[in-house]
């Protein structure tokens, strides 16, 4: 079995590749710095984008605001490597003590919600499925999320987490 870190490296590339900002056909762009939609590139990393003003986030179309539960005219605050929220951000900021939205304060904050889903442990035991669908809620990109995006195959989510050195139970 593979090392417990590889595992958790491996899963949050799995979640990179998923949510479209890591991979073959984002070459040159770094991973941390996507905001929803690919309209802005993120400058400062004092704090997520839309916490600092540097963006206002994009309107989603209409129909998918309302499969999501929200009004039309939505607009999502998706940003950096995991595609966070404003207020999930801001909630895990505060929690964590975060200072800032830096890589690795990111990557904390995508394992801390990982955790939160109940799948850490299923991740460092390679129960990969098992942590994408716990994880489904919580990301768009992931199988029976409801959110109304494209979602990734599981074979393609195992697949990546392989490419990253992951090893599957």
């Amino acid at each position: 079995m593979g090392d417990i870190l590889d595992n958790e490296r491996a899963f949050l590339g799995l979640i990179r590749w998923a949510e479209g900002t890591e991979g073959r056909d984002m070459a040159g762009l770094d991973p941390y710095r996507v905001c929803y939609g690919y309209t802005h590139t993120i400058v400062s990393f004092d704090d997520h984008p839309a916490i600092t003003g540097e963006w206002r986030g994009e309107r989603l179309p209409d129909s998918m605001c309302i499969k999501a539960g929200h009004k039309p005219g939505c607009v999502s605050t998706a940003a950096g490597a995991y595609q966070l929220i404003k207020p999930t951000w801001r909630g895990i900021r505060d929690r964590l003590r975060l200072p800032n939205f830096e890589p690795e304060n990111q990557d904390r904050a995508a394992l801390y919600l990982v955790t939160n889903c109940g799948a850490l442990e299923d991740v460092h035991a390679g129960r990969i499925q098992t942590a994408i669908t716990k994880c489904a809620p919580e990301w768009a990109s992931l199988p029976t999320n409801y959110a109304g995006q494209p979602q990734r195959s599981m074979d393609a989510l195992i697949a990546a987490f392989e490419r990253g050195g992951g090893v599957v139970a």
